[in-house]
């Protein structure tokens, strides 16, 4: 599966509250945050492992391609 890793900071609980950041205070964070993923990948990856990754990738671009 994919996942997102970066979380904006203004967007996390703990600087919400010690700093009053809120939604908006950063749009292009925010812009990148609703938009980035982060693809598989760790050290035991196999080339199979890898080749699954790009066929999957190309299957979602082809799809939004239309």
């Amino acid at each position: 599966g994919v996942n997102v890793h970066y979380i904006p900071l203004h967007l996390q609980s703990y600087y919400q509250r010690e700093f009053g950041y809120k939604k908006g205070d950063y749009p292009k964070a925010e812009k990148y945050y609703e938009r980035a993923i982060t693809l598989p990948l760790f050290p035991m990856m196999s080339d199979e492992d890898a080749k699954d990754v790009i066929d999957a990738v190309k299957k979602v671009v082809g799809y939004h391609r239309r």
